[in-house]
């Protein structure tokens, strides 16, 4: 047999077995579909007796309040009153200015030096 004779085969049985792997793969999509699809019709009939979800422009689900019938009633007791503001501590003295020149002082870095 000549080199080609061998690639034109070899080339067959790979194009065989590509077939078979992109049937196979297709079978697999076909049956995760169908589990996908029941999944959602279950969930579907699950949610048909709450309210629907409304969601912004994300995506992200929007709480809604209560109808106005549906509220809670207010507490029975009064909310806490506020504690009432002590005597303020004195306020520390301020840090003394940097001093010109000095080791702690910031200096320009636009300024040529000298």
């Amino acid at each position: 047999m000549g080199f080609m004779h061998k690639a034109k085969q070899q080339a067959k049985q790979l194009g065989e077995q590509a077939k078979q792997l992109g049937e196979q793969a297709q079978q697999k999509i076909d049956e995760v579909q169908g589990d996908v699809n029941k999944g959602q019709q279950g969930g579907q009939q699950a949610q048909e007796g709450q309210a629907a979800v409304r969601s912004d422009e994300h995506g992200r689900p929007i709480q809604e309040p209560p109808p106005a019938g549906e509220a809670p009633p207010p507490a029975a007791e009064p909310a806490a009153a506020p504690p009432e503001p002590q005597a303020a501590e004195p306020a520390p003295p301020p840090p003394p200015p940097p001093s010109e020149g000095g080791a702690d002082s910031n200096p320009d870095p636009f300024k040529p030096i000298e």
